[in-house]
């Protein structure tokens, strides 16, 4: 792990993937996770020729919390990790919670991303609302609302469970109710051992970066989609049962440059895996 300390005085976690001469990358981890999902494009990374960074968002894994933070300070925080790295100019990828992010630096840094890839990526909920959402995410949200104080032990219990192999209960049978491709990808055991390390890592510091992270999804993101002037490569499944890829075709709707790509067969889990290698060729074409 490295880290730097930022501006404000926080501190910035964040870790090395891919190839060190390759292509200037950022990866941003969905949620709940942490820098560690970042090894998903290791491989592949090494394989392109692309220098991939994973960071901790704040408050999540090693990263300090920021309170109050909004979407809109994503940016300048990149900017001073970008600096502190010598990168001029950069790709992003972002995967589910990690979606959000990337658009956000579309927005507000469009002379620097050399391409912009949304993979499964979590939409604007106060904008599209939660209606196609999977139920465990509606039913997190909920508690969020209502009874916040169960989301401690309820996060707690998972990080637990994670430790357990995926064909054990109760992870079996939580992989059932994905669909086929999903399964079979979170039944490999090093896929398996990245997205719940990643897991267990953004809850270093207990539920508050969790929390404030999930609640920037349910808020006004701040910026207008329509005013995205830079190509938008959009990916997602259209069996992915966790996030709807119609969210996906919504947003891609409202920015003038989207390239969408839906495929047939993938799921939230198997399109940033199986895909990957498809995902960067592109990128960097």
């Amino acid at each position: 792990m490295a880290e730097i300390l930022l501006s404000t005085g926080r501190r910035l976690a964040f870790e090395h993937y891919g190839d060190p001469q390759g292509a200037p990358a950022f990866y941003f981890h969905g949620w709940p996770s942490s820098r560690l999902q970042g090894e998903l494009m290791d491989g592949v990374g090494r394989r392109q020729g692309l220098h991939v960074v994973a960071m901790d968002r704040p408050g999540m894994g090693c990263s300090d919390f920021h309170e109050g933070r909004r979407l809109l300070d994503w940016p300048p925080l990149l900017m001073e990790l970008a600096q502190h790295l010598g990168w001029e100019k950069f790709h992003v990828f972002g995967v589910s919670g990690g979606g959000p992010y990337t658009l956000a630096t579309a927005h507000a840094l469009p002379e620097r991303v050399l391409s912009v890839n949304v993979i499964c990526g979590a939409p604007p909920l106060r904008l599209l609302g939660m209606q196609d959402m999977f139920w465990p995410y509606r039913a997190v949200l909920a508690l969020r609302r209502r009874l916040p104080w169960l989301l401690n032990p309820v996060f707690g219990i998972g990080a637990l469970v994670s430790n357990r192999r995926p064909d054990q209960w109760p992870l079996n049978w939580a992989i059932a109710m994905l669909s086929a491709q999903d399964r079979e990808v979170l039944g490999n055991v090093e896929t398996h051992r990245i997205m719940m390390g990643g897991f267990r890592e953004s809850l270093r510091q207990g539920m508050a970066g969790v929390q404030a992270d999930g609640d920037l999804f349910l808020s006004d993101w701040g910026f207008d989609l329509h005013a995205i002037r830079v190509p938008v490569h959009f990916w997602h499944g259209k069996a992915d049962r966790n996030i709807s890829w119609t969210y996906a075709q919504k947003v891609a709707a409202m920015i003038p440059q989207a390239v969408t790509h839906w495929t047939e067969g993938d799921g939230h889990y198997s399109l940033p895996v199986l895909r990957t290698e498809e995902i960067v060729r592109l990128a960097l074409r």
